[in-house]
């Protein structure tokens, strides 16, 4: 038995951005004209041939737009967002300040690249993560040594057994359902809680899920479920003194005040290397001519003679094709609480694996920013929405405060807002995954670059990952290096 719950991994070193290009324009005068907005070049329909727009200013897109320019490439942002940042947002209500999206980042984080100086304003913190198992009581996440080894000796057991049948008789079948059952054995799957998790975060049973969420999403669990991982872990449990309990490794978090002390920096930094911004503007149109691209936005007609999309696949697919592209996205649902009292022991991230209850994690910041002194407990709270339901925060909180102020973890909750992140994760339906390849190759083959998580509908855990994948793809497309050698 092991440790099956993690889906956090913290990436490597941060490798540099890689060359794609350099437009070869040294001039005085011509970096002059970049400095002032204006291309040196034109052809005659008045596309300038090194110039990019780049669909997206989340992580994904903000790296994109680091790397083009670092080519010597004109670079032009666009998002339907007032600010930086996509899923990484915070917000100010009274005394307190909430969060959407990760808050947590490694401590060479690839993100403290984009602008020199940003890694200092993040603090440093201990990542004290606990669930709430299914007989309601606080324990380890994830699950530990110690737990296990607490476990009554029928159910060692029956969880040892089912997991020898699972791993040696279960065949494959491509569904999450399977895989997780094949890995950890069907009692431990079920009375450890994780079933329980996996069904509230997709409204939709596992036996409808690809198994490539298992692989992306929960690559912990994955590494840490092989044979030979499980026994060592068996023989660690029963022959060796049990580790103390102790918070995760050290993080840091974004700026006590907000996420536009970490993102506005950024922009100023790609501003000041001439990447041009328009925010809020809605998408409506892309269009593939001669000369590159024309896209139709709320704010205006613009065109490049490459296009970059850092943007839900679904939602450029829409805007290229007229048509939905049949894949779908959880939307999520933060909930904004204050509450009176919190259980001691909830540590600092709070997870549900318990059968009740619709959210699935509580980021508690009254416990990671300790300068923001409040008479109140203040925590974000996370809930899934199924594919096209409207988000409902009234029913979703009380369905929160009755289920931890019934077991007695809370007291006194209130709902001080909520927000609302669209298309946070890609819903993994079998099948989806092929799907979303096809789509990808089709618009690639239109001379777009797709990135990120939302871009190439893909999970990808902590930002580090998210930065390296968009170098990858950047380094790899012809369609850019053709317009950094014009």
């Amino acid at each position: 038995m092991t440790a099956p719950f993690e889906d956090f991994a913290p990436a490597g070193p941060v490798e540099p951005a890689p060359t794609i290009v350099s437009s070869g324009r040294d001039g005085g005068d011509e970096e002059e004209e970049r400095r002032k907005g204006r291309h040196p070049a034109r052809d005659r329909h008045g596309t300038a041939p090194d110039s990019v727009i780049v669909l997206g200013a989340g992580v994904a897109g903000l790296a994109a737009a680091r790397t083009l320019s670092a080519a010597g490439l004109s670079v032009t942002v666009i998002d339907q967002a007032p600010s930086c940042g996509g899923a990484h947002r915070s917000h100010q209500i009274g005394p307190y300040t909430f969060d959407l999206g990760s808050i947590f980042y490694e401590e060479n984080a690839a993100l403290f690249s984009l602008s020199p100086g940003v890694r200092d304003l993040c603090p440093p913190v201990w990542r004290m993560e606990r669930r709430i198992g299914p007989e309601g009581r606080l324990l380890q996440y994830p699950l530990s040594l110690r737990e296990i080894r607490d476990w009554p000796l029928g159910r060692k057991i029956r969880a040892a057994a089912d997991l020898l049948a699972s791993q040696t008789l279960r065949r494959q079948d491509g569904t999450l359902e399977t895989i997780c059952r094949t890995r950890l054995g069907r009692s431990s799957y079920r009375d450890t809680g994780l079933a329980s998790y996996i069904a509230r975060f997709h409204h939709c049973p596992a036996s409808e899920i690809d198994e490539e969420f298992f692989f992306r999403r929960m690559s912990h669990v994955e590494r840490s479920t092989r044979l030979r991982a499980v026994l060592a872990t068996a023989w660690r449990t029963a022959a060796r003194p049990l580790p103390t309990t102790a918070p995760r490794w050290p993080f840091r978090i974004r700026p006590s005040a907000g996420t536009s002390l970490l993102f506005d920096p950024i922009r100023a930094a790609l501003e000041a290397a001439s990447v041009r911004f328009r925010l809020q503007e809605r998408l409506l149109q892309v269009e593939r001519v001669p000369e590159g691209f024309v896209v139709t936005t709320t704010g205006g007609r613009h065109q490049a003679a490459a296009l970059v999309s850092a943007i839900p696949l679904d939602t450029l697919h829409r805007a290229l094709f007229a048509t939905g592209s049949g894949l779908a996205s959880i939307d999520l649902l933060s909930l904004f609480v204050s509450a009176e009292r919190l259980d001691p022991g909830a540590g600092n991230v709070l997870f549900n694996f318990h059968a009740s209850g619709r959210w699935k994690r509580a980021t508690i910041h009254s416990r990671l920013y300790r300068d923001q002194q409040t008479a109140r407990e203040f925590l974000s709270v996370e809930v899934t929405l199924p594919p096209g339901a409207a988000a409902d925060p009234a029913e979703a909180f009380c369905d929160f405060r009755d289920h931890v102020e019934g077991l007695g973890l809370a007291r006194g909750v209130t709902l001080e807002g909520h927000d609302v992140i669209e298309a946070a994760y890609p819903l993994y339906r079998v099948g989806d995954v092929e799907t979303a390849r096809r789509l990808i190759e089709r618009i690639e083959r239109l001379g777009i670059v797709s990135v990120g998580r939302q871009g190439r509908f893909e999970y990808l855990p902590v930002s580090s990952l998210v930065i390296r994948r968009v170098q990858e793809e950047l380094s790899h497309s012809p369609a850019l290096r053709q317009a950094g050698a014009a």
